[in-house]
């Protein structure tokens, strides 16, 4: 497969690099790691990352990655670096580039991918100040909702949420260059005073490059007119991005999520609990969730996250039957209350998912991205499904659009993205992606082993292996493989071959400490 750099044409297959019409010599280390940066476009590649892929069982220093990074934009002719960005503190991301052989996924498996359409927009957390714990948690809400709103403007990209947060971090001096090497033309900031009745906010648009400012408004409002104000921002935002906006799009912008600030604020409360991780943050979650019911029972977003947290609180796929049953009709209902809603239908799609209805599913994540295709989590979990039905590739082309908008992205995306590539067999960047999950289960120490093992590397398969008894010493092959039914007949043959040659079964635990002397 070729593809387009800049001014130059890689060839993945044949393992070239044409400029200009000629052959571009390319030292071998140089070539894999170009070829790892072209695989993954539009993601931020720790440097960690980058060696596990490019020097898997060789130890070297960060300065030989340094140099194969100054190596490859000397042979792509990227003097500006603007096709190898480097991301302070973070590691490097390649700017996506056209696809050369213009192919699709075989028809079984087509998924049709768009790409990310200019402008591509940050909508930064509004600064509150307020010495109110509510006032921000409603201001926090209403970024994401004014995201999600312009993600339905489908001549617009929006930086997922989280992407958004996690930039709001950086410090301002920081800030307009992460955005800019996010892929991020402009960024809308926000401040928030109390007023005597409600609350003042000042909103700008500024272009990422030049700092010039393209929009700015300041609104007062009443607390009960928050959901107006998130409208008009959006639409606000949109006109000043985009020439003719057609009144068809502001139609399909979702509904509020309540018709309360209370229940709206509940509602923020327990979608901040489920991201989050910890011990009973789900059981708060839906404690929130009942409480914006009992004050809006008709916020269809309210019923589909009550839904969500009732399946995780079961164990996902492995709830009982009867909860997944209970689930999906809530969800269903949340969809008569909010037919338009994209989450609801995202939300719904995955209990469907758990329940093994699998064509119902692929019905509902089409239109949650028929309503919203910029929505970053509803691509990755749809990618996650294709990957589920043996479509690999077609997984990791959405995983991997995904990841675009949100290169920031929470961490069940590099899981999802790892099962993707080992599918297809790509073990040594599924070694990567496991590798980056910062708390790893004793089944997700089982994909490690068998990458590994199924990749050569039989010492570090076995080590995982030890990692993943240690964590549960009685998960046995054939109980991985009972956890997997959802699964290709591949992928559990793959799983059931590596975990072998790793020696799972085999691991020898360490014997319990003899009781202590009295």
């Amino acid at each position: 497969m070729a593809h387009q750099v800049g001014n130059s044409v890689i060839d993945l297959d044949r393992g070239t690099l044409r400029r200009d019409g000629g052959i571009v010599p390319v030292r071998p280390k140089t070539f894999e790691l170009l070829a790892y940066l072209v695989r993954n476009p539009g993601r931020v590649l720790s440097k960690d990352e980058l060696l596990q892929a490019v020097w898997p069982r060789t130890i070297v220093t960060e300065d030989s990655l340094t140099q194969c990074i100054r190596d490859v934009r000397k042979c792509i002719g990227d003097e500006t670096q603007s096709l190898v960005r480097t991301v302070p503190r973070r590691g490097y991301m390649f700017q996506a580039a056209d696809d050369l052989s213009a192919s699709l996924p075989s028809a079984t498996a087509a998924v049709q991918i768009e790409r990310a359409p200019e402008p591509m927009v940050a909508i930064l957390p509004f600064h509150v100040n307020i010495d109110d714990a509510t006032a921000k948690s409603l201001f926090d809400g209403a970024v994401e909702e004014i995201i999600n709103a312009l993600s339905y403007f489908k001549t617009i990209a929006v930086l997922a949420r989280h992407s958004a947060f996690a930039l709001a971090e950086h410090s301002d001096q920081d800030i307009w260059a992460t955005a800019e090497r996010l892929g991020a033309d402009y960024v809308a900031e926000g401040s928030v005073e109390r007023a005597d009745d409600g609350y003042r906010t000042h909103v700008v648009l500024s272009e990422t490059a030049s700092g010039r400012r393209i929009w700015a408004q300041a609104f007062s409002f009443r607390t009960s007119d928050i959901f107006v104000f998130q409208r008009m921002v959006a639409q606000r935002i949109a006109t000043a991005l985009v020439a003719n906006i057609e009144s068809a799009a502001m139609r399909r912008i979702s509904p509020a999520p309540a018709a309360n600030v209370e229940a709206y604020v509940h509602i923020l409360r327990g979608m901040a609990l489920l991201r989050s991780y910890g011990e009973g943050v789900n059981q708060q979650a839906r404690e929130h969730l009942l409480k914006a019911l009992e004050r809006d029972p008709d916020s269809g977003l309210a019923h589909a996250y009550l839904a969500l947290a009732d399946t995780i609180i079961g164990g996902y796929g492995g709830a009982p039957r009867a909860l997944l049953d209970q689930a999906r009709d809530r969800a269903l209902h949340a969809i008569v209350l909010s037919p338009d809603e994209a989450r609801c239908h995202r939300i719904l799609a995955l209990i469907l998912l758990y329940l093994a209805e699998f064509d119902a599913a692929a019905s509902h994540f089409a239109r949650a991205l028929d309503l919203n295709p910029y929505d970053a989590d509803t691509l990755a979990q749809k990618g996650f499904f294709e990957v589920i039905r043996g479509h690999g590739e077609a997984g990791l082309a959405l995983l991997d659009q995904a990841v675009q908008l949100n290169p920031m992205h929470p961490a069940w995306y590099y899981y999802d993205r790892g099962e993707a590539l080992l599918v297809v067999g790509r073990y040594q960047e599924a070694v990567a992606s496991f590798s980056c999950l910062p708390r790893k289960s004793a089944w997700q120490w089982a994909r490690l082993a068998a990458c590994h093992a199924l990749d050569g590397n039989i010492d570090k398969a076995r080590a995982c292996a030890r990692e993943g008894r240690c964590l549960n010493p009685g998960l046995t092959v054939q109980g991985i493989l009972a956890d997997l039914h959802m699964m290709c007949p591949e992928y559990r043959e793959r799983i059931r071959s590596g975990l072998e040659l790793a020696g799972w079964d085999e691991v020898q635990m360490p014997d319990a400490p003899l009781p202590a002397t009295p």
